[in-house]
């Protein structure tokens, strides 16, 4: 009788394992798509994928598992990492060369992927991608990616964060952008978009950051049309170093809660405008290497009592520097062309 007992009590206890193993084993689709990146990728200094060995990739470095489902919902895989605990972090600088394989798009629970400053990863982002309905972030920035951006990112409309500057990427920036309602930051500079910014970008109510700078960008600067319309939550608009024409919007001043803004090295014409004096939280302002011709700032911008940077030279701006700025307490780096009457704030350079 006690031997049977015993028995039966293995038997128990090898069905608890297999079903603790079964628990741990990745669905059989995160799994593949795992399996198929890593295969895509031919070189990796940090080593990480070498420890993408057996089924419970929820223990794998860069991976994390939603705790219910156990679908993979995170691939971190930063190029630039912390390694080890918190009393004795590692930091770590890493890169990996190849390319994202399409089955990525077999993770369907994916909510991010980040593999920024991996700095060797080329090819294109594959069109697959859309299927991601619950992506929130993608972050690839700093690599070597080319071609155009898939139509099929502009269908993720979960996107919070989408970071692909610092690549080879090329054609015109989708009107289709505008469909991305929950986009808060986009980063898409340092790269070699051509044609116009989208009219849509202004439907892109939750947006606080654009930086498009440094691109082959033509035609006018977009932006919402009336306060009713308005980026709300907008904090930097970075648009410099491409080749836009027109004048700069009077519904800038729209933009209330801007702190930065930066649209130097373009073909910018007209006058500065007075409503820039409504952005009163405005710390960086960045208009030099244009066309502007005005006889003088506009005097509203003696409003601007928090700006730190100021940047209007290389223009057709020839009246004097506005007596206001000697007053303001946090302005540390002026480029002004013309004869100034103000005595600057002790500090501030002027180049």
């Amino acid at each position: 009788m006690a031997s049977h007992q015993f028995i039966c009590f293995l038997a128990m206890i090898s069905l608890m394992i297999i079903n603790i193993s079964a628990n741990k084993a990745c669905h059989p689709d995160d799994l593949k798509g795992l399996n198929d990146f890593k295969a895509g990728i031919h070189s990796d200094t940090s080593g990480r994928l070498s420890k993408w060995i057996g089924q419970d990739c929820c223990n794998w470095p860069g991976i994390s598992c939603n705790s219910t489902t156990n679908r993979v919902v995170e691939i971190y895989l930063p190029g630039h990492y912390v390694s080890g605990d918190d009393e004795s972090p590692n930091f770590v600088s890493s890169t990996m060369s190849g390319s994202i394989s399409p089955s990525i798009s077999l993770l369907t629970s994916l909510e991010v992927i980040d593999l920024n400053k991996l700095v060797g990863l080329t090819g294109q982002i594959p069109e697959s991608i859309g299927v991601l309905k619950n992506l929130k972030e993608l972050n690839l920035q700093t690599n070597q990616l080319s071609s155009t951006i898939p139509e099929s990112v502009f269908t993720l409309t979960s996107l919070t964060t989408l970071n692909l500057e610092n690549n080879h990427l090329t054609g015109e920036i989708s009107e289709n952008i505008g469909n991305l309602q929950a986009l808060q930051k986009l980063f898409l500079s340092n790269n070699s978009f051509t044609g116009k910014i989208p009219v849509s970008i202004t439907k892109l109510h939750s947006i606080s950051t654009i930086h498009l700078e440094k691109n082959q960008l033509v035609g006018e600067i977009q932006l919402p049309l009336s306060p009713a319309a308005q980026w709300p939550l907008i904090k930097t608009l970075a648009l410099d170093s491409n080749a836009l024409t027109g004048a700069i919007p009077d519904s800038i001043g729209y933009l209330t809660t801007l702190s930065s803004l930066s649209i130097s090295n373009n073909q910018l014409t007209g006058p500065i405008p007075s409503s820039l004096g409504n952005i009163k939280q405005l710390q960086i302002l960045k208009v030099n290497n244009n066309n502007l011709s005005v006889e003088m700032l506009p005097t509203t911008i003696c409003g601007l009592t928090e700006l730190s940077v100021l940047y209007v030279s290389q223009n057709k701006i020839h009246g004097p520097l506005p007596g206001c700025l000697s007053s303001f307490k946090y302005l540390l780096d002026v480029d002004v062309p013309f004869k100034r009457t103000a005595t600057l704030p002790l500090g501030v350079h002027k180049q």
